[in-house]
Order: C-alpha cells, then structure tokens, then sequence
C-alpha cells in the first residue's frame, strides 16, 4: 500500500465519529502528528502527504500553527452537499458550515427568487436551471408547463419564476402575476373561456355588458393556468393564437383583435399525452418536472420540517417546543400529498399543542408524540431503516427536543394553497374562554374544540391526500368528526385481530355514527342504559371480549371515560357485522344431507336461527326417492354455493359419503363428507365455516374431533365443572415476582374463561419465594413465566410458549383433562408480541415499546457475542416493558447487594447500561441500577 493512502486512511478513520455537534464547538481538524501516528508514518511525511491529498482536493485543510486537515467526503456528508474546490482552505470548518447553510436557506446577500426554495441547490436544481433559461430565453421567455403530483409545490414555483423574471429585468416591476384554476369552471366551459378571454355585450344569455378577461389583466405579466387539463379542447384550441401570435378575441367577437403579451405558464397532476392535445403541447417547449416528497434527500424535508414549525412560532407568537421523535416521525412517515400534507400535519400538530398550551396553562407549546396522528406516528416504526442518516441529521444523542422561539423574520412560503389561518389560534383561544365561562370541564372543552380543529384540517387539505380521503368519507365527516372516525378506525383494527375478521367501511361508518352520538348524549347527560344490556351480550363471548378492547382503545384515542354498558352495544354491534359481512368473504358450503321428509331441513334451520345465518344448506332425501336424483341434486346445489373454498356435506348414513368424491371428479369443486350428522354437529360446522381463516381440510378435521361425542364432550365438562369444590392454583414467575408475572396472570385471566370456570387461582412469585409456598403440589395446575420452580410433578410452560406457540393449548389441555388435538402454528413474532402487549401494558404504546426494547436486546447480544435466543428476547421484551411503566410510575423495585453485583460483574453491567440508553432516551426515564440488576440476572440464566 501506497504511503499516500495509509496517511489517506487514518485521517478517514479518525473523521468517522465526528458530529454536527463537535464543528459547532469548535473542532479544528486533526494535525499531521495526529495522523502519523495512526498511520504509523512520522510527522513530516504525514505532513507531505497531506498536502498532496490536499491539491487533489481529497482533504480540507486549515492552515495555522498547527495545520489541520480533515476527510472532505465527511464533512459533506454532514453538509449533505457538495463542497467546491474553492472552499478547501479555509479559515475554520466551524467557518464553512455556517457559509453553507446560510446559502442552502437562501439568506446570503445577492441571492435570487430561486434561492429563497429549500432544496435550491439539492432535487430542485436541475428544474430551476430549466426555469431560469424559460424566463431569459428573449424576446418574452418560453412557455412552460409544470408537471408533478399534487403538493408539490407548482404555484409556488411558478411565483418564484415571476420574481426572477422581475429581478432579472424580464418582467418590469409592477408587472401582473395572475393565477387561474381552471377546474373551478370544468363543469361550464362556457364560463370558463369568458373568465380567461373576457366577452362582449350578447354574446350569451346575461352578458349584459363587455367584461374584459384575465389575458387582458395580465398583458406584460406572467398567468399561470393551474390543473390546465381541465382546460377543454375548445379553450386550448383559443390558446394557440395567443402562443403563436399574441392576438386573441374576447368571446362573441368576430372580427375585432385583440393584442396581449403574457408569459403563459401551465401546472398540472396528469399524464400530458392523455389530457391535453398534442397540437397545444406542440407550442409549450418548456417542460418541468418537480420531484415528490418522496424523492427528495432527507436532509431536505428535515428543513421543511423546521421551517413549518417557525412559520407556527410567528403565526401565534408563542415558542414551540418539538419533541425528538415527533422530527423522526415526519422525516419517516409516508406522506402521499407531498410538501401540502406536510405543513398541513404539522399545521394540525401545531393546533392540537396549542389546545393544550391553552388547557394547562404553558409557557411553551409542547409538541410530543401523544399530539400527533396515527398515519403519522406510524413513521417511527420505519426508523430502523434510515437510522444512521437519522442520527446525523438529529444528532439524537445530543438531543432531546427541538426549541422555535424566533418570532420575527421574514415570511418563507414554499408550497401552495395549504396556508393556515391565523384566525384559526385566535378562535381557539375565543372559544376555550366562552366554554370555560359557561362551566364545560376540561375534558369537554378539548373535545369539542379538537373536533373543529380537526374539521377545518379536513377541508384545509381537501386538495391533498390525507389519510381519511376515500370516497364516501366526505359525508361522514359533515356529521362525525374526523378524530372520532380515525379512533373507530384504531379500535376496529385491534378487533380484526382479536376476531381474526375484516370489518368494511360500512362498518366503521356505522360505528363512527353511534360514537358521535354518544359522545353528544355524554355531554349533555342523556345516558340510559338497559342494565341487562351486559348480559345479552355476554351470549357472544368472543365479540364480546373484543367489545371490551374497543371500548379501551376509544377511550385512550378521544380521552374521555365510556359508560361499560357500551361494551355490550359494541360487543352485539360486531356480532350483527360480523354476520352481515359473511356474504362478502369467501366461505366453506356446507350442506345437510339425510333420509326423510324433512330431517336435513330441520337441523339447517336450528343452525341458522340460532347463528342468524342463512348458510346451512338442506336436501331431504325421501325413502322412496332415487339415489341418482338426489346426487344430480346435490351436484347443482354445490356449484350454486361454492366460492371458492369449497363444500362440507354433512350426511346421515355411510352410503352418502361417496357422493363426495363423486362431485369432486365431476365438478372439479373440492367435496368432503362427514357422516353421523346431528344438529350439534351442524351448528359447529356452520359457526367454523364462516370464519374467514378457516380452510375445509381444516373443518373436516375438526368436525371429525367432535363427531359423535360433541354431546358428550358437554356433558363431560359439566361434570368435570361440578365436582369442583377446592381451588387449584397456577402460578406465574419472573425474576421479581412482579412485573412479568403479574402481568401473564392478567393475560391467562382474561384469555382463558376456564380459569373462572374450574374455580383456578393465579398467583405470581420469584423463586426466592418459593420456600413459602404453603400450597401442596398436588393442588398446583401449572408454573408459567421465566423461571422454573422445578417442582416435581408439576409442568412448566416458559412464557415464549405461551406468547409464540401452543402454551395456551397445551394449558387448556391441563385445565380440562381433555385431549386436544392441534396443529403447531407460528403466527408473525411481532404481530403476536405486540398484540400480547396490548392487553398486558397499561399506557405504553406496545408497537414502540416493542420496536424500542428489541433495539436494546440487538445492542445486547451484539455486544455480548452471543447468538439470537426467541427465549431470551421474548423475556427480554416483556421484562423491560413492564419495568419501563414501573420507572415511568415511580415505582422502584429493591435489589439486595446491587453494588456487589456491579463489582463482580462489571462488564456484563456496563453492556446492559448502554443497552438501555435507546429506552431512557425515548421514554424520557433514567433506568436505575437495581432494575439493571434484574435485567443482569435474566441474561445470566442464558
């Protein structure tokens, strides 16, 4: 290797952890006798070297006693831009970054209208350059047409063209700037054409006088034509006389002309070739194209980002606190209406902080993640993926939150028609005092004014795409808000999940509306409830338990208490969905095939009253009939139903079971029988084949399971239920006998209805405790968790079993005495994780709290040189995520001879430390040493 790239190399490696935060203090660069002795090459050919590097322009170097130098690759990469070559001797690197960045906002003296856009000299370039030459190409400029998805900033574009054309002398100063939207007037082209060229007295129905048109107005000046696909052919057609020869005729003219010299500039959302006509796109020369959000470095919506939050602080007038993670979500979160969604979610952000800037009486108004909407939080789990440029944009280990406080300065406009009215703060801060006066609680307040905040909002980005935009959404927002269907949308999600269905929009339209209304009856006190309410849905378990989630995650998204009489509502609300969307899925046939007049019918017909379905099919098979026509019976009834997923025929006697096959060869349908049929077995097969994961191998087998003992296996657990008189226990374990422990014994309670059932205690509790068990093995069920009290006898279920496995079957199994035939199933490790988390954490997101703890246990192993154990992280996680709530309350657990564990254990200690930097930063907590000390005992049993 060449000396010259030795030094090269160790000036690069001592470059590589060098932040944003250290050239702000001061860092000068590193001197020749720093290099050589990385390099191992004394000073003063370290020092020619250096040099040489220097003129190739490698290195950047500032001279001084010492001489310094430093990697030019990295401090570009922090820049985020290209250092010319001028730039590579310079006084002080703390010098050329603020050079830099007072060029990249477009605030150094001398500067054009173009430099004013963030992303000027970065995605921008190359269609200002296109711009540029548009407006001085002599003698008026070429016309142009802007092309781009919406938000992207068009108008503003087109704006910055008219300045430019002012300050370079195209455009003489007072000159016209007129904007058109030509999908205003698409519906009357009519209309259309006389607000562009104007019309004479009579040249239609009420054109009472000559009215001169925006060509006329903007004669010398620049029009912009925005959505001009919406132009008609006719209108395009008018235009090209204009292009070509600057003449044009007001409507119902004939032979007078008019003259206008105007600098035509187009913008619009759609594909060129399909909406405009080739003759007209034949006289536009000028094309740009301007990127999406999606397309631009993050370095550049960092400062959009930055810049919305200012414009805030100067529109209401109060410093904005914005918390860390609140910039990674809006730097990561997949924006589809480009810069306008943007400042609009940051708009809306900005109004909810303000809402409780005014509620709680704050100096600040602070921005954290709790303000921000769902589709916009939702970016933050997307940080794995941009995490180092994250980190150099942030800096977030210096960092926690973001203060705007700059009142003044000038206006910085860079999108289009999304502006805030600062009516908006002002109305706001008028109607929190008259509802104040008039008695209304806090509560109440904020969600009566978060939903005109969230109203606005919605009209505000009509233009964009914002989350709620499907069809149909706009009339459910007239008369629910917004907040309170995004909230029914979250907790329809979570009972999709528990429910394992897919609820339609209708669904969550219709809930929406009953949540509206109860919220009005809450406010005004109009609540009654029938008290069995409860109880008739408890005839419905599964809906019910999910009715139980929803109502939780309603009451966290619009923070406001829900009667539990609601439970019941909701919990019949699904059941009646649930039934009314089966049409929609693609489900299993099932078909009752028997001998007599009316026996299959009358099993159909108790299956379908009693599950309020009309799914169940019949054939009755009269004695006296034929065996062939009942098969070419059977044969037409399984096209008429099949779907897809096939036919069950559930038949009475053996000699029906050929029909199966038969069908299946003749049909190309998938055909399976079961014999023996009875109306239990009926109702079962009917309920299983409406689920939408069911498969009809899978209901065959389970049907089989059943089939001819289903009556007995009833009756055996009423039996078994009876003779119960002493409790038996289970018992739950974690290294602190809390945490964990308590919370799998909330999980078993509320997923397991068999504990109350067969009369099971929970009890949780660490090993040391395990002396003091004064219950007899005989009586114990169970141990479930982390640690194994190695009782003999008594089976033990690790608590990853329990959340990625069959430790739930396999219990069910223990509990009942029954033998339970399954399959084994391994659903999705974070799905599974963060829905178990759900039910178990009280306040904690569980999709950060995973995301987060996981980052922690990767630190870990890494550092330890250890592979991946699923059992040790998933204790890992659920471990550090009940701990975290505990920190986050208050609540510290003691550890004895913590500090001896430290000393014998430093190394060990120290790893665990930092792994726990990722969750004291974010959740804003200092984890202390004796939690570290459980954390030390868990690894240390792996």
């Amino acid at each position: 290797m060449l000396r010259k790239q030795k030094v090269y190399i160790a000036l690069r490696e001592l470059c590589k952890d060098i932040t944003l935060q250290d050239i702000e203090e001061g860092f000068p660069g590193f001197d020749a006798s720093t290099v050589g002795s990385k390099a191992g090459v004394n000073r003063n050919n370290t020092s020619k070297e250096l040099n040489i590097l220097f003129t190739e322009g490698r290195v950047i170097k500032v001279p001084g006693r010492p001489v310094y130098f430093i990697d030019r690759n990295k401090i570009e990469e922090l820049l985020g831009s290209k250092i010319k070559d001028e730039d590579l001797r310079l006084d002080s690197i703390k010098e050329l970054f603020k050079r830099e960045t007072e060029r990249a906002e477009g605030i150094a003296d001398g500067r054009n209208a173009f430099d004013k856009i963030i992303g000027a000299h970065g995605s921008l370039k190359i269609p200002i350059e296109q711009a540029k030459a548009a407006v001085l190409y002599p003698p008026m400029g070429l016309h142009t047409l802007l092309i781009g998805p919406t938000g992207v900033g068009k108008t503003t574009f087109a704006e910055m063209m008219y300045q430019y054309a002012v300050e370079t002398g195209r455009l003489r100063e007072n000159a016209p700037f007129t904007i058109f939207n030509c999908s205003e007037y698409a519906d009357n082209p009519q209309l259309l054409l006389s607000q562009l060229f104007g019309y004479v007295k009579g040249a239609f129905t009420g054109a009472d006088k000559d009215k001169p048109g925006l060509v006329e107005k903007t004669d010398g000046g620049l029009l912009l034509l925005d959505e001009i696909h919406r132009l008609t052919p006719e209108g395009q057609e008018m235009l090209f006389l204009l292009i070509d020869r600057g003449i044009y005729r007001r409507l119902g003219e004939t032979e007078n002309v008019r003259k206008a010299n105007i600098l035509l500039v187009g913008a619009t959302t759609e594909n060129l070739d399909s909406s405009l006509l080739r003759t007209f796109l034949r006289r536009i020369p000028m094309v740009i194209k301007l990127p999406s959000l999606s397309e631009r470095p993050l370095s550049e919506r960092l400062r959009l980002i930055k810049q919305f939050f200012k414009d805030e602080v100067k529109r209401v007038q109060v410093p904005i606190r914005v918390f860390k993670d609140v910039i990674k979500a809006f730097l990561l979160y997949e924006c589809k209406g480009n810069i306008g969604q943007l400042r609009g979610d940051i708009q809306l952000t900005c109004a909810r902080g303000f809402l409780e800037y005014k509620t709680y009486n704050r100096k600040t108004i602070d921005v954290d993640v709790k303000l921000l909407p769902d589709y916009v939080y939702e970016g933050l789990l997307n940080s794995k993926e941009n995490r180092d440029e994250i980190v150099n944009l942030l800096q977030l280990d210096n960092k926690k939150f973001y203060t705007f406080s700059n009142f003044a300065g000038e206006d910085f406009s860079t999108v289009d028609d999304y502006s805030i009215s600062e009516d908006l703060y002002k109305e706001i801060g008028k109607k929190w005092n008259i509802y104040t006066q008039k008695g209304y609680s806090q509560k109440q307040i904020r969600e009566i004014i978060n939903s005109q905040i969230e109203g606005y909002f919605k009209k505000l980005l009509n233009r964009g795409v914002s989350q709620a935009e499907t069809p149909g959404y706009e009339e459910l927002f007239k008369v629910v808000s917004p907040r309170v269907v995004n909230a029914v949308e979250v907790a329809l999600k979570v009972a999709e999940q528990k429910l394992k269905r897919e609820f339609g929009r209708q669904v969550i339209f219709g809930l929406s509306m009953h949540i509206g209304t109860l919220l009005e009856r809450l406010r005004e006190g109009r609540v009654c409830y029938n008290t069995q309410i409860n109880q008739i849905a408890l005839n419905n378990p599964r809906e019910f338990h999910a009715a139980r989630l929803v109502r939780k995650v309603l009451e966290e998204e619009l923070e406001i208490e829900i009667p539990k009489e609601e439970i019941g509502f909701i919990s019949m609300f699904l059941y009646a969905a649930s039934s009314k969307d089966h049409h929609k899925n693609k489900n299993i046939g099932v078909i009752v095939l028997a001998h007599g007049k009316n026996t299959a019918s009358s099993m159909a017909e108790v299956a379908n009253s009693l599950l309020g379905t009309q799914h169940a099919k019949a054939i009755d098979m009269p004695l006296d009939e034929r065996v062939e026509d009942v098969l070419k019976t059977t044969i037409e009834l399984v096209k008429q139903i099949n779907n897809g997923k096939g036919v069950l025929l559930l038949v009475d006697m053996g000699s029906l079971v050929a029909f199966a096959e038969i069908i299946t060869k003749k049909t190309g349908i998938k055909t399976f029988a079961v014999e023996m049929v009875s109306t239990p077995m009926v109702i079962e097969a009917v309920r299983k084949s409406l689920l939408p994961e069911m498969t009809l191998e899978q209901l065959v087998e389970d049907i089989q399971q059943i089939s001819p003992y289903i009556g007995r296996l009833v009756t055996e657990n009423v039996k078994n239920k009876a003779s119960i008189v002493e409790p038996r226990t289970i018992i739950t374990t974690c290294l602190t006998g809390e945490g964990t422990a308590v919370k799998l014994a909330e999980l078993l309670r509320k997923s397991l209805p068999l504990i109350n059932e067969y009369n099971i205690q929970i009890r949780h509790l660490n090993a040391e405790k395990k002396k003091d068990l004064k219950i007899k093995k005989e009586d114990i069920l169970a141990v479930i968790g982390t640690i194994n009290l190695d009782i003999p006898g008594v089976p033990f279920i690790p608590v990853d079993e329990i959340i990625i496995g069959d430790g739930f079957k396999r219990l069910e199994k223990i509990i009942s005495g029954m033998t339970v035939s399954f399959k084994n199933y391994q659903p999705s490790e974070f799905n599974v994780i963060t829905k178990i988390l759900s039910d178990t954490l009280v306040f904690l997101n569980p999709n950060k709290a995973y995301e987060l703890v996981d980052q922690s246990f990767q630190y870990l192993i890494e550092s330890l040189k250890v592979k991946e154990c699923r059992e040790l992280k998933i204790k890992y996680i659920f471990h550090n995520s009940c701990m975290l709530e505990r920190v986050i309350k208050g609540e510290k657990l003691p550890y004895k001879n913590i500090d001896s564990l430290k000393n014998t254990k430093r190394e060990l200690y120290s790893i665990i430390k930092k792994a726990m930097t990722v969750l004291e930063e974010n959740f804003g907590v200092e984890i202390p040493d004796t939690e570290i000390g459980y954390i030390m005992d868990l690894v240390d049993t792996h």
